[in-house]
């Protein structure tokens, strides 16, 4: 089962995550999915990483699994931020290289980059 997501971010992050799940040759759902499922399998905290100050004139629908939300919900309400501010702090952490993703051991996972911070 899937559930319908929307989160506003800035326009060119819109087009920077549309043009990822494009390269990837996937929905921008499967990508938004995937990306979210790494970043709670590593129980990573973007409590430290800043949400975009730039203006939220973008939208992006994802359909994500139910699986995935549950997952995400005692993680927004540990960090007192919606589900749509946690996915686009992520999404705005790759855009500005901030985060990373690495292959370790045959899985994906995502790291700081310190390069950046």
């Amino acid at each position: 089962m899937t559930i319908t997501v929307s989160f506003r971010m800035p326009q060119v992050l819109v087009r920077a995550v549309r043009d990822d799940a494009a390269e990837r040759r996937v929905s921008v759902s499967a990508c938004v999915a995937w990306l979210l499922d790494i970043a709670l399998q590593d129980e990573l905290d973007l409590s430290a990483l800043p949400d975009t100050r730039e203006r939220l004139d973008g939208k992006v629908d994802c359909r994500l699994p139910a699986e995935i939300l549950s997952r995400l919900r005692p993680v927004c309400k540990q960090f007192r931020v919606s589900p749509s501010v946690y996915i686009r702090t992520l999404m705005y952490a790759g855009f500005t290289r901030r985060l990373r993703l690495e292959q370790v051991k045959g899985r994906y996972k995502l790291v700081a980059n310190h390069d950046q911070n």
